[in-house]
């Protein structure tokens, strides 16, 4: 297990982008999942367990923090450059059977304030999330047991 902490998220509307998550101490790759030369780092996203999420709010937003079982790249999205995952590739995923909600928590705007986490989550694809609110940005502290892959 590896907490992947200081995870930070800006908000978005109920529809908005996702972000594929990593720890913050893994570098983008060097290229998307096609093909690479010799040496090109490229990072994904794999099954896992989430065992513990802790939402650290900037004082002044609340609103719901929502977390997916999602791998970007099942679609053909470049997860290994970069993070976003919009809400119509998010549904296109849903509707082949390759994403699913498994974690969603409101929390409210007090400074300073953190909410723990509900019991372990098994993931298959990988984790993505969204702060839903109205302004500003949240950190995530999470505890993850696999949850991605370098190759280089």
């Amino acid at each position: 297990m590896e907490a992947w902490s200081g995870i930070s998220l800006g908000f978005v509307a109920a529809a908005g982008n996702l972000t594929q998550l990593y720890p913050t101490w893994v570098s983008n790759g060097d290229v998307a999942t096609g093909p690479r030369s010799p040496g090109q780092k490229i990072r994904s996203p794999m099954q896992g367990t989430l065992h513990s999420v802790q939402v650290r709010t900037d004082g002044a937003n609340g609103g719901n923090i929502e977390i997916w079982d999602i791998n970007g790249g099942d679609g053909g999205i470049d997860v290994s450059t970069a993070t976003t995952i919009t809400n119509a590739q998010l549904v296109a995923l849903q509707n082949r059977g390759l994403a699913k909600l498994i974690y969603r928590q409101d929390f409210t705007a007090g400074f300073g304030a953190a909410t723990p986490s509900a019991p372990p989550r098994s993931f298959l694809h990988g984790l993505a999330a969204r702060f839903v609110g109205g302004a500003g940005t949240v950190e995530l502290n999470l505890v993850v047991e696999g949850g991605f892959m370098v190759i280089q």
